[in-house]
């Protein structure tokens, strides 16, 4: 009788969309730095940023990367454009295809968002695209590796503005065998508790330039000045920093968990996968922070499947949050992004999967008409 309900509990639990994968280890360090009673910023806070640092640079300290941690990603992107000094009214250009945070931050610093259309292969704004909306007023381009899939940042650069890399979901994806987030004039990262890795809310400003990331800094650290400057408490606690560390620490292991799933569920998918799947360049490594599927009229069809086998998939970004939408822009000038918002569906693929739980959304992925 108990195997019995034990086994159909396990059949019917629902798989949520995502989840953060919290060990006991995480928990111990948390603990230990509370115990500390040192709550606020202090030492934690500066190895957490010197270890982002040195991941992203694979530990080569020519690199001289340099880390401010942060409340959030939007802190952090409003931070970067701060120091730019982009004078008010600037227009900064932003991906439609991405988060509301995008907007608040360019409005927060006083510029004007200029959104883009994206490709749709791979979700990201193209050089091209970018390129036609260049005007006078052009002041930076914030470029995202949309759900970990890396774009060439270099090529960007020749745009001649500043370029901020949104590396929110993208930590740990490489192109051309470089970590993404070394080639923009600043970059940003969450770790939002269901980012690649999470300090619950928390973000980092990350360059090489000493100038700007003196100028963050100085931002953040709002307080005990002998002239006054305004400031800003962005600051993340010692103990939300000891849980980055650790989570930085099982990094790789949550990379490789979401490429082994996903390498999973495209086996189930079968010949067709590429006709359905988010694509990136040559050359990327991607982290595989959401595995997506490109469903077109079949998206509302498939959901309702995964829906019945109680597995939670969302649309990452739906119609009515493209940004173009949300600042009432003729819909015809973003095509692919309309596109994509109206069929793209996304499964969990997060690394505190269980292997029942692969198991049965690989089963559905290989029944699924798609």
């Amino acid at each position: 009788m108990l195997v019995n309900l034990l086994s159909n509990y396990y059949h019917n639990e629902i798989i949520p969309h995502n989840s953060p994968h919290v060990s006991s280890d995480d928990i111990k360090v948390v603990s230990e730095s509370l115990r500390t009673s040192w709550l606020s910023q202090g030492s934690a806070v500066l190895q957490f940023e010197e270890q982002i640092c040195k991941y992203l640079s694979d530990g080569k300290s020519e690199n001289q990367l340099s880390g401010v941690a942060v409340s959030s990603g939007t802190a952090a992107l409003f931070l970067a454009l701060k120091v730019l000094e982009i004078d008010e009214g600037s227009e900064i250009l932003v991906p439609t295809y991405a988060c509301s945070a995008l907007l608040n931050a360019v409005y927060m610093a006083g510029g004007i968002p200029v959104p883009v259309d994206v490709d749709l292969l791979s979700f990201n704004p193209t050089v091209e695209t970018c390129a036609n909306a260049l005007t006078a007023k052009s002041a930076a381009l914030i470029l995202t590796h949309t759900f970990g899939v890396p774009v060439d940042t270099r090529k960007y650069k020749e745009l001649g503005i500043y370029i901020i890399e949104d590396c929110c979901q993208s930590i740990g994806s490489r192109y051309m065998d470089k970590n993404v987030g070394l080639e923009g004039d600043l970059s940003v990262f969450s770790f939002y508790a269901t980012k690649m890795i999470t300090t619950g809310q928390g973000g980092m400003v990350v360059s090489n330039d000493s100038i700007l990331m003196d100028k963050v800094r100085d931002l953040r650290d709002f307080d005990g000045r002998d002239i006054y400057n305004p400031s800003f408490n962005f600051q993340i606690t010692d103990f939300q920093a000891s849980l980055g560390i650790s989570q930085l620490q099982r990094l790789p292991l949550f990379i490789s968990k979401r490429q082994n799933n996903t390498q999973k569920y495209i086996d189930a998918i079968g010949d067709n996968a590429n006709d359905i799947l988010q694509l990136g360049l040559d050359d990327v490594n991607t982290n595989c922070f959401r595995f997506v599927l490109k469903l077109g009229s079949k998206m509302e069809a498939c959901k309702a499947i995964f829906t019945n086998n109680g597995i939670t998939c969302v649309s990452p970004i739906a119609n009515h949050e493209l940004l173009h939408r949300y600042l009432k822009l003729n819909i015809d000038k973003f095509p692919n992004a309309e596109a994509i918002s109206k069929s793209v569906l996304s499964i969990p693929v997060f690394p505190a999967l269980t292997d029942h739980q692969v198991t049965r959304i690989t089963k559905v992925l290989s029944n699924l008409q798609i």
